[in-house]
């Protein structure tokens, strides 16, 4: 069974007091943030009625290690983006003395308006960053082509780690894709497929879209995805998460949001003093 890029899908959250495809909703609440934690934005462009932006610490640090998450890339995939302003809504300032932090809350704006899986113009927008293997048909989105065009900057936000939240609505069960510079996945890939694990079952060994899974990871299964082009052109590690979209909403998101903190503490610098 596949995705269809057709099928809307919609859930209600209680923790939100909306739907999951409540955007206006999203982006006042995503305001709130922002504006708490004078975080610093940059708008990459726009998407039909909607902004593509990019979310950084209010002061970046040369010293500090750079790390970037991102969501909504597929509109379906509704716990990414409401985890992300669940982890915001739990971040304090001080935590920009220890890391500087990137974020792309929500990366196709027209698909998660409509519960829709790809966005209006009926592109993917999480595929067509790297060359594609003979025979595969591949290349950039409206939101892809925005996001290249800042490549460089997106590079330096992720050098030491890029964490992309995806969902899998025919999963019952919780999975990531992983990147690490070693044979076989290590604490990096294995800490935050745990945080996961407390929320859902891992996913049993076998296959899960044409790639081998093994103890709920798949390592380093390089595709066109935006996550897979970053860790080619410098991210030190990487992961993808999974979250089992045939499960409770607010439980997805709390998912979501305890990955993305999990993330950001492998990351954080020494406290000085």
């Amino acid at each position: 069974m596949s995705r269809s890029p057709f099928a809307s899908f919609q859930w209600h959250s209680d923790i939100f007091a909306c739907d999951s495809t409540d955007i206006e909703h999203f982006y006042a609440q995503l305001q709130q943030e922002v504006d708490r934690l004078q975080l610093g934005r940059k708008k990459l462009g726009e998407i039909g009625d909607y902004p593509l932006e990019l979310y950084q610490s209010p002061s970046a640090t040369a010293e500090l290690p750079s790390v970037l998450i991102s969501a909504g890339f597929h509109g379906e995939e509704a716990a990414g983006p409401w985890g992300m302003l669940h982890f915001l809504s739990e971040l304090q300032q001080d935590i920009f003395e220890r890391i500087n932090l990137s974020l792309l809350p929500l990366v196709n704006p027209t698909g998660f308006a409509k519960g829709h899986r790809f966005n209006k113009f009926g592109e993917n927008p999480n595929r067509g960053f790297l060359q594609p293997k003979e025979g595969e048909a591949s290349s950039p989105s409206v939101e892809g082509k925005l996001l290249l065009e800042y490549g460089q900057l997106l590079q330096g936000a992720s050098r030491e780690g890029i964490l992309t939240c995806h969902e899998d609505v025919l999963q019952k069960h919780t999975y990531i894709y992983s990147f690490e510079p070693r044979q076989s996945p290590g604490q990096f890939s294995l800490q935050l497929r745990d945080t996961l694990g407390r929320f859902f079952d891992i996913a049993a060994d076998g296959d899960i879209d044409g790639c081998p899974v093994q103890d709920g990871v798949i390592f380093n299964h390089f595709d066109t995805s935006f996550e897979a082009w970053l860790v080619r052109t410098g991210a030190k590690v990487g992961v993808c998460s999974e979250t089992p979209a045939t499960q409770n909403l607010d439980q997805r998101i709390l998912a979501n949001s305890a990955v993305m903190h999990a993330f950001v503490q492998q990351q954080l610098a020494p406290i000085k003093g």
